[in-house]
């Protein structure tokens, strides 16, 4: 006659577990809500303060938007084979780019690369290029041939507080650095070393 084990091996599973000791060294809910409450809190705190540090630093935010534009341009230039200018305006605080060269023909000013303005509390300090040195007086012109090539140049920004950057621009490479200091061609060219 066959017997059944079911029983004798649900019993035996149950005394087995209540003879092993429980580990309760986990967290309960109160610890996991405190701990949730205090990040929220640290990231109420600090979440403006980075806000502020990454969005309202002008000086940085003209230099990016310079950037973008010297990119564009010289892409421009390559794209349509012919020289291409940007052209401080001090009047306007503002940088814009058009079709133009050492012929005398400026095009038509019909572009769409979009003007850079610079906002109250920055300005240009001057614009030094490796063949006229500094300029820091008057419209300031970067100038770039039909096939994107551009003098090495340093622009150097300031703003109100008295923090300088400096963009140097590669002639060749198409590159475009930004230091958060005032560098001469001397300095620049041994970072690179």
């Amino acid at each position: 006659m066959p017997t059944s084990t079911t029983g004798s091996s649900s019993n035996h599973s149950r005394s087995v577990a209540a003879a092993l000791p429980v580990d309760r060294s986990g967290f309960t809910l109160m610890e996991l809500v405190v701990v949730m409450v205090l990040l929220s809190l640290l990231t109420a705190f600090a979440a403006p303060r980075i806000r502020t540090s990454l969005f309202t630093d002008q000086l940085k935010a003209s230099g990016r938007r310079l950037v973008g534009l010297i990119s564009e341009t010289g892409q421009e230039a390559r794209r349509s084979h012919q020289p291409w200018e940007i052209v401080y305006n001090p009047d306007e605080r503002s940088f814009h780019a058009t079709p133009g060269g050492d012929n005398g023909d400026t095009g038509t000013g019909n572009t769409s690369i979009r003007p850079v303005s610079l906002p109250e509390g920055v300005r240009v300090v001057d614009i030094t290029t490796a063949r006229s040195g500094a300029k820091k007086e008057g419209e300031l012109v970067l100038r770039f041939t039909s096939r994107g090539y551009v003098d090495q140049t340093l622009i150097h920004l300031a703003d109100d507080s008295g923090r300088n950057m400096t963009l140097a621009i590669s002639p060749f490479l198409g590159s475009i650095r930004m230091y958060d200091t005032y560098l001469d061609m001397d300095q620049e060219r041994a970072q690179w070393q």
